[in-house]
């Protein structure tokens, strides 16, 4: 599980325009060889349509005792997502 707290980390830091969070999701866990990008599901749904904040859901196909939940909250212009929270469930 050191791979998966690591990307963890990662993930946690995360801040990149809004239309591209899963795929930096899907690479970032790529990179710390937990699955191949084409094989990550991610679950987007809106958490607060007055604060623009996101959750995503990822399901790894290896990892199916463990699943990492997102939340990311949209900047100014919903131009830029900062990740806010992240944990495994």
């Amino acid at each position: 599980m050191i791979k998966m707290d690591k990307a963890i980390e990662r993930i946690n830091i995360l801040e990149c325009p809004t239309g591209e969070v899963e795929e930096r999701l899907k690479g970032i866990l790529e990179d710390y060889g937990l699955a191949k990008a084409d094989e990550i599901q991610i679950e987007k749904e809106d958490i607060s349509d007055i604060t623009g904040t996101q959750g995503y859901h990822i399901r790894l196909p290896h990892h199916n005792d463990h699943s990492i939940r997102v939340i990311a909250q949209s900047g100014f212009d919903d131009y830029v997502a900062k990740v806010t929270y992240v944990y495994r469930i």
